[in-house]
């Protein structure tokens, strides 16, 4: 039993969502008297903070194909997992949108709201389009993902994860300081979106799917039952630090994730999803996260903690020594 849990073989990703988990956890142990699931996510963030511990020691093993798989891949359930909690948490804890200062500050910044801006340029085609890149999301990590361990660039593999969930977690405290849905039920009549704002093919297919990825599964209550996930965008925030990763490690699928992503970032005011100061604080946020990634990469890093922890030790040892004589 003392191998499973050897802190020693977590890797920085590792410790940086065991951290996330226990910071989740921790604000709905604090608000347990507004989160009636309070005590599910207490139970489900231990749970997978002890499958992590025990996956990092399986996965230092020789030969542990399925270990060394999860460890790989993890992650991603992962981030759906934590935005699902933030949807039982932020609305129990901040029960009041705050939509209309982000609708304010858009016109101070842009003097009317970017999205009726965008209508005067929709067509059925230009929204098809930019749908599909708005759904592209998930689907622009795994490609860099599996571009990077191809060419074995499992360093730029391991810093994108990590990157990845810095940038969620950082995230996640917008939503519950800045609770807020988004244009498309505020500014817009949200049961009449295709008919206001037509695709060609795929469109009411992807909307759809994203509203059902959102917890929306009845027209008429949306606006109650939608995520409060608008305030910073991580769609821009992610895409941004995609991109970013995709350049510095040189990744041939950037060719295709540098188009997709910046229709991506066009995508989330032009579809109604985000206001135009959602997509400046993501833009700002995701620049913060990739300036800092690296630094807190390493400070988590094990070799870096066990160095760490032996300098202050033998320090206090030269301390004493000196002391005595």
């Amino acid at each position: 039993m003392r191998e499973l849990i050897e802190l020693n073989k977590l890797r920085p990703i590792d410790r940086l969502n065991i951290l996330g988990l226990v910071a989740i956890a921790a604000t709905a142990i604090f608000f347990h008297g507004k989160i009636p699931s309070a005590l599910w996510i207490v139970a489900a963030n231990c749970v997978v903070s002890v499958g992590i511990l025990v996956t990092a020691n399986s996965e230092s093993k020789d030969g542990n194909a399925v270990a060394r798989f999860i460890a790989c891949w993890y992650t991603f359930p992962l981030i759906f997992m934590t935005f699902k909690e933030l949807y039982l948490m932020v609305h129990a804890v901040n029960p009041h949108d705050l939509d209309y200062l982000l609708i304010r500050a858009d016109k101070v910044i842009f003097g009317t709201d970017p999205t009726s801006l965008l209508d005067r340029i929709a067509t059925p085609g230009l929204t098809e389009f930019l749908q599909i890149c708005y759904s592209s999301f998930y689907l622009l990590w795994i490609i860099l993902c599996v571009d990077l361990l191809t060419n074995k660039n499992r360093k730029g593999f391991l810093f994108f994860l990590f990157a990845l969930m810095y940038g969620f977690y950082a995230s996640y405290v917008g939503y519950l300081i800045v609770p807020a849905i988004g244009p498309r039920f505020t500014l817009y009549n949200f049961a009449d979106l295709n008919k206001d704002l037509p695709g060609l093919y795929l469109t009411p297919l992807l909307r759809g799917v994203i509203n059902s990825g959102e917890s929306i599964t009845n027209v008429a209550k949306a606006a109650m039952l939608a995520q409060r996930d608008c305030f910073p965008s991580g769609h821009t925030e992610m895409t941004i630090i995609t991109i970013a990763v995709a350049v510095k490690y040189k990744a041939k699928s950037a060719m295709v994730i540098i188009p997709l992503g910046l229709g991506l970032i066009f995508a989330t005011v032009y579809m109604r999803y985000h206001y135009g100061i959602d997509v400046i604080a993501g833009a700002i946020l995701g620049v913060f996260v990739l300036s800092t990634a690296g630094w807190l990469e390493s400070k988590m890093s094990g070799n870096r903690l066990e160095e760490d922890i032996t300098r202050k030790y033998l320090r206090s040892i030269g301390e004493k020594v000196n002391a005595d004589s």
